[in-house]
This record gives C-alpha cells, sequence and structure tokens, in this order.
C-alpha cells in the first residue's frame, strides 16, 4: 500500500503534502494553535475549513469531486434505508470513479494478455489524493444507512469526516459512527489531547524516518538481480521491517495529528509480527482495512456460515480484493492471494490436524514460538510479492528457498 500511494502522491503533485514533511507539520501547528483559541462554537467551522484547504492545495479539482462526492453520499444516506437500488446507484458511482483513477493500467495489463486494447486513457489527469481511503469511508456510510445502524448527522459534520485533513491521504479507515460520537468532547480543550497528539507524532516520525529509511537502503536488492540468497533473505527482512515502520508510522502521525484536535481515530497495528497464526497477524495488520473487508465484503458473502468450499472462495476474493486495493497490479493481487492460500491453509490445520496434537504442545511456549516464527517467515516471504513486480517476485523466491 504504501508503494502504491506513494506513486499516487506524486502522481497528483502532492508528494510535498506528505505526513512527514515540513509543510504538513507546519500546517498542523498553525490550524492547532488556532482551533484551540477560537471560541468552541467555531472551532469544527475552522476544521472543515483547513480540511479543505489542504486537499485543495493538493489538487483544487480533488477538493471539488470529493465534495461532490460526499455531498451525494449524505443525501443518498437520508433515502437509502432498505431501498437497494439507491445503494447501488451510491456506492457504484464512487467505485467507478475509483476503477477509472486507479485501475487503468491493470484493465489495459488484462485486455492486452487477451488481444484487447484500451485506446482512452486519463493522462491529463492525476489521481486523487488518497482516493481508496475516501472511496471506502463512502461505501461503509451509504451500506450503514441502508441497513439502519447509524444517524445521517449534520451536512456540515459529515463533510469533515470525509475531508478530516490528518487521515485523508493514508488513513486508518475511520468509521463514522465513532467519528461522529467524538464531535462535541472534541471541541473541549484538554491538555492530554496536546501531550498524546505530540509524542504519537514524534514515534511516528522516528519510525518512518529513521528505521524505515534505514531499512529502505537494504530493501533495495529485491530489485536485483544475481544476488546469493542470503542476501535476498536480508533483503526481505528488511523490507518486512520498513513497510511494518513506514506504514504504522504514517499511521502513528494520523491518529497523533487527530488527537492534536481532539479526536481519537482507530488503531491500525497491534504488533502483527508476534502473532502465533496468520489469522491473527491480518487481525493486528491494517485493522481497519482487515475489519472493512470483513464487514463490507466477508461477511455479505456468507462468511464462515457457508460450505467449506464457499469459504475457500469468500476467503480467496476477499484477500485477492485486498491485494488489489494496496496496487493497480497482478502482482499485488499475487501477494493477496498468497496470503489467502497461507489462510486456507490454516483454517485446514486447525479442522484436521491441530484438535488432534495434545493440548500440553499447543499451549506451550515452544508451541508459540515455533508458530509465531513460521507465521512471521511466510508473511515475510509474502512480502516479495508486493515490493517487486511478478517475474521477478517468482525468481526472488527460488532464489530464497535455495532453487
Amino acid at each position: 500500500m504504501l508503494n502504491s500511494w506513494k506513486k499516487t502522491s506524486s502522481k497528483t503533485g502532492s508528494g510535498n503534502l506528505t505526513l512527514t514533511s515540513w509543510i504538513y507539520g507546519l500546517f498542523l501547528i498553525i490550524v492547532t494553535a488556532i482551533y484551540w483559541l477560537l471560541p468552541k462554537t467555531l472551532r469544527t467551522h475552522l476544521l472543515l475549513a483547513a480540511s479543505v484547504v489542504f486537499v485543495s492545495y493538493a489538487s483544487p479539482y480533488f477538493a471539488l469531486l470529493l465534495f461532490c462526492l460526499s455531498s451525494l453520499a449524505f443525501f443518498a444516506g437520508k433515502i437509502v434505508r432498505e431501498r437497494r437500488l439507491w445503494l447501488i446507484i451510491g456506492i457504484g458511482i464512487p467505485i467507478s470513479i475509483l476503477i477509472y483513477f486507479k485501475y487503468q493500467p491493470l484493465i489495459k495489463q488484462i485486455m492486452s494478455f487477451w488481444g484487447g486494447e484500451i485506446t482512452f486513457s486519463p493522462t491529463n489527469l492525476a489521481i486523487p489524493l488518497g482516493i481508496s481511503f475516501f472511496t471506502f469511508k463512502l461505501i461503509h456510510y451509504l451500506v450503514d444507512s441502508y441497513q439502519g445502524k447509524q444517524s445521517p448527522g449534520g451536512y456540515g459534520q459529515f463533510l469533515l469526516y470525509m475531508f478530516f485533513f490528518p487521515i485523508l491521504p493514508s488513513g486508518p479507515i475511520e468509521r463514522w459512527q465513532n467519528f461522529a460520537a467524538q464531535d462535541k468532547d472534541a471541541r473541549y480543550f484538554r491538555w492530554e489531547y496536546i501531550c498524546d497528539g505530540v509524542s504519537r507524532v514524534i514515534i511516528g516520525l522516528f519510525k518512518k524516518l529513521v528505521i524505515a529509511d534505514t531499512m529502505a537502503i537494504y530493501a533495495e536488492n529485491l530489485h536485483a538481480a544475481g544476488l546469493s540468497s542470503m542476501v535476498y533473505w536480508i533483503a526481505a527482512y528488511a523490507y518486512a521491517v520498513q513497510i511494518y515502520f513506514d506504514f504504522s508510522g504514517y499511521s502513528d502521525i494520523a491518529i497523533g495529528s487527530a488527537r492534536l484536535l481532539g479526536y481519537r481515530i482507530m488503531e491500525n497495528f497491534d504488533y502483527p509480527y508476534f502473532k502465533r497464526n496468520l489469522s491473527l497477524f491480518w487481525k493486528s495488520w491494517h485493522m481497519s482495512l482487515t475489519a472493512w473487508f470483513r464487514d463490507y465484503v466477508f461477511i455479505p458473502l456468507g462468511g464462515s456460515r457457508v460450505s467449506f468450499k464457499r469459504i475457500v472462495l469468500n476467503t480467496l476474493i476477499v484477500m485477492g480484493l485486498t491485494g488489489l486495493w494496496h496496487g493497480a497490479a497482478l502482482h499485488f493481487m499475487a501477494w493477496g492471494l498468497y496470503h489467502g492460500a497461507g489462510l486456507i491453509i490454516l483454517r485446514l490445520y486447525s479442522k484436521y490436524i491441530s484438535n488432534k496434537l495434545p493440548q500440553a504442545w499447543q499451549s506451550s511456549k515452544l508451541a508459540g514460538i515455533f508458530s509465531t516464527f513460521l507465521t512471521f517467515n511466510y508473511v515475510v516471504a509474502g512480502w516479495v510479492f508486493f515490493a517487486t513486480n511478478f517475474k521477478q517476485s517468482i525468481y526472488i523466491l527460488q532464489k530464497l528457498l535455495f532453487f
């Protein structure tokens, strides 16, 4: 996701608006100071105005696009309950825009493979900043409105939810219910907001600029050819460290920035590399995305309440889409399907093998260490698909396995 998001940022001309840039830091300081100096009744309005300025600075046409989509979703949310046609229209428009901007290269690649061709391409249009994140927020809002799970709230409040600048570029994918519930509390100043926010931002900057950027030097070897298996293993481990501290660093900065303004945004990571199986890994890695796919794709497909064959299919669909969400290329889908295969193997193991093992072994410390080690290395090998194109991935995986 980080690689694809960075490419998106550069194409939008918004690379200087990354959460680690000095422009963002200065903008955040100014907005935070003015926000708490203003009367309580004006703070929400200031925050919305600042968020619109932030998005408009990245791209005025994107600000207009986001405003139109947000307005459409808000008013559709008031009439969509138990009206399937309105729901389909409401989520179909942002999905179509997402495909138009982000997935044309992949569609061209697939069409080329089958001998077809797409001649039109919006080369003069940049990919909107954070398009995947705000699309998923819109879908969440409309689906929950359709199911009667939430109160629509006010128009300005909803626009702030969609434009909220700390989480727009790189998430987390915050839920409307949680965000709207904090509106009144966020207007009252507390010193803990500043203390928590500053410390979280500093942690995020350290993760990204010190650890992740240092590991990126060693991870670059994944793009080279003719190296030894040991060098590729070191590069794969370095990339695993890099992408975790890179993405979790951005999440920390986003969460800390929101905290400075009185909002508590959902957590995105929970020590994923220390989990003893792949299912627990995914419950603690990019948790806002995992929860979104669980609630809005996996469960509607039947979840785990269907036959085993359907569970296998549902798992592959969800993980394939998870891969494609991170980037419009086949190697991202391969990464997702790789994890889908791992989850299916885990389910087979739990069903046919683990219940036959001695309980003393399953609950032992040694079993926990071995399971964690196995899970971590499976994840590390999978990052090769994420980091490189498909051909290079196969080459490196063969080297990793000493072929």
